[in-house]
């Protein structure tokens, strides 16, 4: 029977892990056949495979089918769905017409951050970020690429070129994207302490909400979608720049909370 329960969350690390290697293929038919509308598709799936991602380890601890493997196995889908998949598409959409030598130092720094971050979670991390991270999650990078670049590929209507003022070539849109990612990139290497989102039913179940709306609205409302994305990409960056602060303050409460118990405790024993 555990066999069995294992077989549910591991199906699905392996279906984030295949929505993470489409991408990738997605990503190079666009650059091989010079459609940049394919683009798109690979940052949906992108979206997809980390709803998965953080499917597959709720399931596991609700059917209480957690193993070693099944942690082994989701290391190498952080790898390629958040790690591999966002660095080629970096490399895709970025200084298309800058010197060779640009376009590949963004992405590889992607790449290098990203596998850096999961050997660190790796090897320093018995929980496997059950109790937060050290460093911002890879996740949080993958989903700035896929959102980015979704926004930049949706055209306003039925044959209409992709939103020209929202290039990531050129303009404000392209340096914020920039700079997010470097950003990002850094911020996976640090200390700093964020919190684990999917761990809470609730923020989790939120997230599953945008990112179906996402889907849905991808192909009903393309104007929708936009506003789906945008806010997606606004709570990642809340997350990345105040996760660290939420940390802090819910270390602090528990000081406290712990000092007045002690304090009660002397109290009782005085």
């Amino acid at each position: 029977m555990r066999r069995i329960r294992e077989f549910v969350p591991t199906s699905v690390t392996l279906l984030a892990m295949l929505c993470g290697f489409i991408s990738i293929l997605v990503t190079v038919e666009g650059i091989h056949t010079s459609t940049p509308a394919l683009y798109k598709h690979a940052a949906l799936l992108i979206m997809l495979a980390m709803i998965l991602d953080g499917l597959d380890g709720n399931l596991a601890r609700w059917l209480k089918a957690e193993s070693e493997f099944g942690g082994e196995l989701d290391t190498y889908v952080d790898l390629t769905a958040f790690g591999l998949a966002p660095a080629i598409l970096v490399f895709a959409v970025a200084f298309e017409n800058k010197e060779p030598v640009w376009r590949v130092l963004l992405p590889s720094a992607v790449a290098l951050s990203g596998v850096v971050r999961l050997a660190r979670f790796k090897a320093s991390d018995p929980l496997r970020g059950q109790g937060g991270y050290a460093g911002l999650p890879i996740t949080a990078n993958a989903g700035w690429v896929a959102m980015f670049v979704y926004i930049s590929q949706v055209k306003p209507s039925e044959g209409a070129p992709a939103q020209d003022p929202l290039s990531l070539q050129h303009g404000w849109f392209a340096t914020a994207f920039l700079l997010g990612v470097v950003t990002f990139i850094v911020l996976q290497v640090t200390n700093f302490h964020y919190p684990k989102p999917t761990k809470r039913a609730s923020l989790f179940s939120v997230c599953v909400m945008l990112v179906v709306s996402l889907f849905v609205m991808a192909f009903l409302d393309q104007r929708l979608s936009v506003v789906i994305a945008t806010i997606m990409l606004v709570l990642g960056a809340g997350y990345a720049i105040f996760g660290p602060l939420f940390v802090k303050g819910v270390a602090a409460h528990k000081a406290r909370k712990a000092g007045q118990v002690g304090d009660g405790t002397a109290s009782l024993v005085e």
